[in-house]
């Protein structure tokens, strides 16, 4: 049991229960709050259940991993084999994961008055932590899940058999440069560093051997849809503000020389600003949410110099959740128009249809057709055809695929004008300019969906 707890079991007692009602309280307000890349993980999970196969279309034929996440995979396809749907069951497991995840972090914190800056750092971050929280248990991705594996990792950082090391490439591949650095903290003993290299070979040799049995493209499709490298100002001054919300546990890592332990925060924040460019990952921030397990972990040292990275991080938390409330009116608007459009597009498509659709993850749950995302998150070769702007190759697997219906959003109700330069690609090289619509469905305001007959 930690020290502050030891010291003030009463207060913390409170505390948790205060924090673990807030995230049930704002959890059960963010219902139906599913993003569409959560439906592509379901269906995932649909197809792996009920037919023993982890992909997305039941088409033999250069099947890709479009999700990122094999242990969110598996644990939701458990629970489906115990009968309980992913878009229900993910829900139970993030409160039980997110209450979890609370306790541990009060525990860890000083809520004494006679420590006012401590203390109010100590509420500011439960508070933050908390909502942050709530976000990511409410979209249906692994980002709950992760900061699990992370805590648990971190943890147990000085074992040498740690275990969870296992885990890390399973729950999001870029984990495992914690393991790199994880093995290179073994001050040089052979042994040690084997024993080490070995465990982390466990969790390795899982992933690539689900890869190798179950895909024909050995790159995950998540990764190749959103890898994009972007530096500019702009994205500085982002990273250096995601630097200031960390920068008490920077500082401090720095001072005690746990430099490898400090070197994957500073990388996984560099590369998720700077390399990882799309709409939905950057939703709640959810990617860099796991990150916060480092504060979970490390308690902070009671010096001058980090009593004012505490009051510049919780400057920063508050310019954070204003960002993340206007993510939550972003993804309330996209909800209504899965549960609008999408909904009533995907109940108008008969099992044999092939369809491509952009933002394929609600139709192709929802429906019985055969369903391809026209951005290629799950088919390898839409993906790079795509990606390389080869728009004969693009075309040509269509009429490979037999695809009859083409549906994309639009900012215009007259006609279709792609949302992103990425839509505008797939726009021209359908050449739906010259192609009329067969239906205009309303979707939130001011945005509508556009079917495409091609047969």
């Amino acid at each position: 049991m930690k020290d502050h707890f030891k010291s003030q079991p009463f207060v913390h007692l409170i505390a948790v229960f205060l924090f673990c009602a807030g995230f049930t309280i704002f959890l059960s307000n963010l219902l139906d709050h599913i993003i569409d890349d959560s439906y592509i993980t379901f269906q995932y999970v649909k197809n792996f259940s009920e037919h023993f196969r982890p992909w997305y279309n039941l088409d033999p034929e250069y099947q890709g991993n479009g999700q990122t996440s094999l242990l969110w995979l598996w644990t939701l396809t458990f629970f489906k084999w115990l009968g309980f749907r992913p878009e229900y069951s993910f829900y139970t497991i993030n409160l039980f994961f997110g209450f979890y995840l609370i306790y541990q972090l009060v525990i860890n914190q000083d809520f004494k008055l006679t420590k006012i800056v401590r203390s109010v750092f100590s509420l500011g971050l439960c508070t933050f932590f908390t909502y942050w929280l709530s976000l990511n248990a409410s979209h249906g991705l692994e980002s709950v899940l992760a900061a699990v594996v992370l805590y648990l990792f971190l943890k147990n950082w000085d074992k040498t058999q740690n275990y969870w090391v296992i885990l890390l490439p399973l729950v999001r591949p870029e984990f495992f440069i914690f393991a790199i650095f994880w093995i290179f903290d073994s001050k040089k003993k052979f042994k040690v560093i084997s024993k080490k290299s070995a465990i982390t070979g466990l969790g390795v040799l899982a992933f690539a051997l689900f890869y190798l049995v179950s895909f024909d493209f050995y790159i995950p499709l998540s990764l190749l849809h959103k890898s994009a490298s972007v530096f500019s100002f702009a994205a500085v001054k982002v990273y250096i503000g995601y630097l200031v919300l960390f920068s008490p546990l920077l500082f401090q890592l720095f001072s005690q020389k746990k430099f490898f332990l400090l070197f994957p925060l500073i990388f996984l924040v560099y590369y998720y600003t700077f390399n990882i460019q799309s709409y939905s990952s950057g939703i709640y921030v959810r990617y860099l949410f796991p990150l916060m397990a480092y504060y979970i972990v490390f308690k902070i040292e009671e010096k001058a110099i980090f009593k004012i990275f505490m009051v510049m991080a919780l400057i920063r938390m508050a310019d954070i959740s204003g960002n993340l409330h206007q993510s939550k009116k972003g993804v309330e608007r996209d909800s209504a128009g899965l549960q609008t459009s999408y909904y009533l597009f995907s109940q108008s498509l008969k099992p044999t249809d092939n369809v491509i659709v952009i933002d394929a993850g609600y139709t192709a749950y929802h429906s019985k057709a055969k369903v391809y995302d026209g951005l290629g998150l799950n088919d390898a070769t839409l993906l790079m055809a795509r990606k390389n702007h080869d728009c004969n190759a693009y075309r040509n697997y269509i009429e490979k695929k037999e695809i009859n219906i083409f549906a994309m959003p639009s900012i215009n109700s007259t006609e279709c004008v792609p949302i992103n330069p990425g839509q505008r690609i797939i726009f021209d090289c359908m050449q739906l300019k010259s192609k009329k619509p067969s239906r205009i469905y309303p979707m939130d305001k001011g945005y509508y969906l556009f079917e495409y007959h091609l047969k």
